[in-house]
């Protein structure tokens, strides 16, 4: 499989006061006339908002519209998302788009914390509520660091969640870099999750992060494509910035990893030259949509490339 780059969408450029910088994470789901591409943007004080931009379906590069406003605002100080919001992964239950979000909070002792959200939307996303003041991927037993950017997939009337938890805080070069690794959690309400505890992705050393997971089916094979980095220098070009890693399984839970067959890399130059990241795909009148972050985690903007089999 291969990826075939398509262009550049995106990028924040002031265009509204409140949207400073970046357009991270995009999060989209397919409308019957458009696609609606969830993302993050950074205010002043370099915390995060979401918002969405309408693209067309035959080409998505086609912006029809740019939403004015954040359609979620940041929790009550004390709250798990007090510093800010990312979309991480929608789905549709019962009529109603269940957001999952990655709200973070600043710490004393540690950057921040983030855990994940939800939030409901009963009109395609122009509009959410919270669920809950609460996250619903938390701290437990298994989760001490964090739990973020699930995946969720529905088989046999289970909800599995393939997502991030944190691993530890390390020393680098007198700053401290977070490092977090695939595991899972199943609901039957896709609210109420157990976690497993379990790791499910190899790492390829202590100093790995993966992050972002999406998945499609394939005749009876989940693919897997997911962000991952370094802890060494990673926020500047080089091989421990973010790349896009692959992995495959037949039962979403043994999964074997094989990054050479993400069939997609960095530029030669331009907006993804430095890093790939963040990628979330959707099916499209019969073609996959990928949609990723390039340099500086979304600084550019975000674009798209199209799956070749």
């Amino acid at each position: 499989m291969k990826w075939i780059k398509k262009g550049l969408i995106f990028q924040t450029d002031k265009q509204y006061d409140w949207m400073t910088s970046h357009a991270q994470c995009p999060t989209a789901i397919v409308l019957e006339d458009r696609i609606r591409i969830f993302f993050s943007a950074r205010l002043e004080n370099h915390q995060s908002l979401p918002t969405f931009i309408d693209v067309e379906k035959d080409n998505p590069q086609k912006i029809i519209t740019l939403n004015p406003n954040p359609v979620l605002e940041r929790g009550r100080r004390g709250t798990f998302d007090e510093n800010g919001i990312i979309p991480n992964y929608v789905i549709y239950k019962n009529n109603e788009l269940y957001l999952y979000y990655a709200g973070w909070s600043q710490c004393k002792n540690v950057p921040y914390k983030n855990f994940t959200g939800l939030a409901i939307s009963r009109d395609n996303g122009l509009t959410f509520k919270k669920y809950s003041e609460a996250p619903v991927f938390s701290l437990n037993q298994h989760d001490p660091l964090s739990a973020t950017g699930p995946c969720i997939v529905l088989k046999n009337e289970l909800y599995y969640s393939i997502y991030s938890t944190g691993i530890d805080w390390l020393e680098i070069d007198e700053k401290l870099e977070h490092t977090y690794q695939f595991t899972y959690a199943v609901s039957k309400d896709a609210i109420h999750w157990v976690p497993s505890g379990k790791l499910i992705i190899d790492s390829n050393s202590t100093f790995e992060a993966n992050c972002k997971p999406t998945i499609i089916e394939q005749d009876g094979v989940y693919h897997l494509w997911f962000a991952t980095r370094g802890s060494h220098n990673f926020r500047k070009p080089g091989n421990t910035s973010y790349r896009l890693g692959y992995a495959y399984s037949t039962d979403l839970l043994n999964w074997t990893r094989n990054d050479s067959k993400a069939g997609i890399d960095v530029s030669d130059e331009g907006w993804d030259s430095e890093m790939i990241c963040y990628p979330h795909i959707v099916k499209v009148n019969n073609k996959y949509i990928m949609f990723y972050n390039g340099n500086g985690f979304g600084k550019s903007g975000f674009g798209y490339a199209e799956l070749e089999f």
